[in-house]
């Protein structure tokens, strides 16, 4: 059963969308327009969980190794399903949960980086970027709504920018990895 760490490259293009996403809310709306738009924050997370549940279905039909995806997958519907459910009650709620989801993706980020890291030559941007991601969602889960306006202003562009990140290091880590191995060309090939 092969098995290439960077094929699941789309994983982080998709949570940098949901990043922008929650930056662009966070820079843009009042506390009592994102009460209201907390069910479409959810929704789209539940969707990113449902798309990750279908992909690994899909390689588990090839005989992949799925197990990351599908408890990414799980995680990430109940995540969305709990926002959607509770965003009347607290706002709160959807901030710890965000948290949550930050440190996931931080620790999927780190992984990443351990399966592939020999194949990549920006590796530091990609341990910087997950332990930060770990950071913001430690931060989000143990204090939720405590910030102050400016520093949710000021994490609002730091996930715009994070979101804009991740894509390209989604990208990067697909052109890495669609690159041939160094040493496995044939003698005939190097002519």
């Amino acid at each position: 059963m092969e098995r290439k760490p960077g094929k699941n490259w789309w994983f982080l293009a998709v949570n940098g969308l949901i990043a922008i996403l929650f930056g662009l809310l966070l820079l843009l709306f009042s506390k009592e327009v994102i009460q209201s738009v907390v069910f479409f924050i959810g929704l789209t997370i539940a969707i990113a969980g449902l798309i990750f549940f279908l992909t690994a279905l899909i390689l588990l039909k090839k005989d992949k190794g799925v197990a990351m995806i599908i408890v990414q997958a799980v995680l990430t519907l109940a995540i969305g399903s709990a926002i959607m459910i509770f965003r009347e009650s607290s706002v709160d709620l959807f901030f710890i949960l965000l948290g949550v989801w930050a440190i996931i993706v931080g620790i999927f980020q780190l992984v990443i980086l351990v399966n592939i890291r020999k194949q990549l030559r920006n590796k530091n941007i990609i341990l910087f970027n997950g332990l930060l991601t770990i950071a913001l969602g430690v931060v989000l889960f143990f204090h939720p709504f405590a910030f102050a306006v400016l520093l949710i202003k000021m994490l609002g562009g730091f996930a715009t920018i994070f979101g804009l990140l991740m894509i390209y290091l989604s990208f990067t880590i697909r052109k890495a990895t669609m690159r041939p191995e160094i040493g496995s060309e044939t003698p005939s090939s190097l002519s």
